[in-house]
């Protein structure tokens, strides 16, 4: 009897998703294209499938609140290919914003020290000290696909989609006083290649996979699973070689063994004085940065002697495993480590259970325990995610955002006996704008921080020193565009704080600078100064009005990006957002022709707006009362921000 053939199309398609990583993007689009049953959303748009060529073709960083989502990373894919460009802002010593030469200006000319670029006497000035709105970083087009990108405390830092590594600024800028200039290209030690870029073969030894900059270091794990750090821009990098742990390197056949990954570096964590690594097995690992000592140039190895292991953090969950009693009551008690950061003086983890945890640096970055942050768990025990940096962070939970910081993880630890619950202990912060807001990720800085949402638009809070531009919302030309956007400066020393009313709804970075020229003719009203100059007066004076004109001029703003283009994600699409010190970075799918269109929104010059404040007072003037394009909000003003 002849044997029945078997249609493709009848297999499950839970056999069918084994199939797809096999194929590349062309040959997937090809195999949906054959019949009407591989065109359905499941499979076409099969989120598994595009979220995996994309990381794995790219290097672009997982996004666990969006891993599901198969439009999207199926439209970044076909935008990755030619759009993505990189701006930075914020403070530029030591040009770590990577811009060339531009006219140098000031919002505050009466002090002169807030514009002094921080240069040895004698060099040359050749690029802003600051700058306050976004600007495209320079020498980066021509690096290809860039992956990833994160600021350190006085760099910034690309990942290409070829695995090599490129800075702009110092990585410590309190041993390198002096500018630099552009790009440059991080580099390994004699016998490898310069990076991969220029490798005339395919290298996983020195191809990046991941990378993190920390404060004033930066480690990396290449395809091979080999680990390495920089301390200096100027010296190749050092491998990392532990003389009482043994790293396994991937193995080149591909075993999909499970003892295989024993060993085996998952993610790498660089923070503010300490390098990390979660490891297979073993858990969440610290030690010192490393970096050659004077006259060991030739040095390509550094062997770390000592090191510290995070407590309970090494259970994995094996399939067909068998566990041991310790194994099973740690699976229960804490899960296996899901996401981690490093924050000044605690490291911070989740793990699958939904539950998150912290731990204390003692001496020698040893930690005694982890203590559970009870108020952050998920009671039904679905994944919850942490980012953070420095002595901030954000934990993410069913839609929610919520903001802490080192205090409150001291207190959880010091009141651990009387409280283990840990309630109505106070530093636990839900803003407004982030709540079931559809957001990403959160990156910190000293003093600001920046929330990356899933329509790929970024919003801004926080404060900026000497108003160095690090919350993005002002402009170089004009102090009246930050003060429009709701930034009060203190007249002293221009330190720039966002009023609480931007809190409500937020405040987005605006990547196209005709939005500021428009903002700017408008709050000026040159044509009309005498009919608005008093309800100008109010807004200049009250910060109550200050805010709430700050918020029309935020919807009216919003009207300019009705035109999502073909693919629905606009002229400008936020892929990633970093921040470190004062300043801050993102990586931007860029639609060159809509960003030159004209926008839809009619920009010709206006009056000051007038309008009717919630707290019943009318602006004074002769024109119509301005109404609120999508309604005016009710702003939470009692909480602290």
């Amino acid at each position: 009897m002849a044997e029945r053939v078997t249609s493709i199309t009848d297999l499950p398609l839970d056999i069918l998703v084994l199939v797809f990583p096999y194929l590349d993007a062309k040959s997937f689009l090809s195999l949906c294209s054959t019949c009407k049953s591989f065109q359905q959303p499941s499979i076409r748009l099969d989120p598994a499938y595009w979220s995996y060529t994309t990381r794995t073709t790219f290097r672009v960083p997982n996004q666990p609140v969006v891993q599901h989502n198969g439009v999207r990373w199926q439209k970044m894919y076909r935008r990755l290919l030619t759009q993505s460009r990189v701006f930075t802002w914020g403070q530029n010593g030591h040009n770590r914003l990577g811009h060339a030469s531009r006219p140098e200006t000031t919002l505050f000319p009466h002090m002169p020290h807030i514009r002094a670029n921080l240069m040895r006497p004698g060099r040359p000035t050749s690029y802003n000290s600051k700058e306050a709105h976004p600007i495209e970083m320079d020498n980066t087009r021509n690096l290809g696909v860039i992956a990833d990108m994160q600021c350190g405390g006085w760099s910034t830092t690309l990942l290409t989609s070829k695995g090599s590594l490129h800075t702009a600024g110092v990585l410590d800028g309190q041993r390198i006083t002096y500018g630099t200039g552009p790009l440059q290209a991080l580099r390994f030690p004699e016998g490898y290649p310069t990076n991969a870029t220029q490798a005339q073969y395919e290298e996983p030894a020195v191809a990046i996979r991941q990378f993190s900059s920390g404060r004033a270091h930066i480690l990396a794990l290449s395809d091979s699973g080999r680990l390495w750090s920089w301390f200096d821009t100027r010296e190749p990098a050092l491998q990392v070689k532990f003389a009482t742990l043994q790293i396994n390197e991937l193995s080149l056949r591909g075993t999909s063994s499970t003892e295989s990954t024993f060993g085996q570096i998952k993610q790498v964590v660089a923070g503010w004085s300490r390098s990390s690594a979660l490891v297979n097995g073993i858990g969440i690992v610290i030690w010192d940065p490393v970096e050659r000592d004077h006259g060991d140039g030739g040095t390509d190895t550094m062997l770390v002697m000592e090191h510290a292991e995070v407590p309970k953090t090494g259970y994995q969950r094996l399939k067909g495993a068998r566990e041991s009693d310790e194994q099973r009551e740690l699976s229960e008690e804490v899960g296996a480590v899901m996401n981690y950061i490093m924050l000044e003086h605690f490291v911070v983890f989740t793990t699958d259970l939904g539950k998150v945890f912290c731990g204390r640096f003692g001496e020698k970055n040893a930690i005694d325990r982890v203590v559970e942050l009870r108020q952050l768990r998920h009671e039904k025990g679905a994944p919850v995610d942490v980012q953070g940096s420095f002595r901030s962070f954000a934990v993410f939970k069913d839609g929610e955002v919520i903001i802490s910081d080192q205090n409150y993880l001291e207190s959880c630890i010091q009141h651990l006996h009387e409280n283990p619950e840990q309630k109505d202990i106070p530093g636990l912060k839900k803003i407004p704008a982030l709540q079931h807001n559809d957001v990403i990720s959160v990156a910190f800085g000293d003093y600001h921080y920046l929330a990356l949402h899933a329509n790929g638009k970024i919003t801004s809070y926080g404060m900026e020193n000497t108003a160095c531009g690090a919350l993005g919302l002002g402009s170089n030309d004009d102090s009246v565009v930050g003060k429009a956007r709701g930034i009060s400066y203190d007249r002293f020393n221009a330190n720039g704080r966002l009023l609480p009313h931007a809190y409500t709804s937020g405040r987005q970075v605006w990547f196209d600078a005709r939005k500021n020229e428009w903002l700017a003719q408008t709050v000026h009203d040159d044509a009309h100064d005498q009919e608005s100059h008093e309800r100008k007066q109010m807004w200049n004076d009250d910060t109550d009005v200050q805010g709430e004109v700050s918020e029309w001029f935020e919807q009216e703003a919003r009207a300019w990006d009705q035109d999502g283009g073909e693919d629905g994600l606009g002229a400008h699409f936020v892929l990633r957002v970093s921040a470190a010190g004062w300043h801050s970075g993102a990586l931007v799918l860029v639609n060159e022709e809509l960003a030159q269109k004209e926008p839809i929104y009619n920009r010709e010059a206006r009056r000051f707006p007038r309008l009717r404040l919630s707290d019943g007072r009318e602006m004074p003037g002769e024109k119509d009362f301005d109404e609120w394009r999508e309604g005016r909000p009710v702003f939470q003003l009692d909480a602290q921000f």
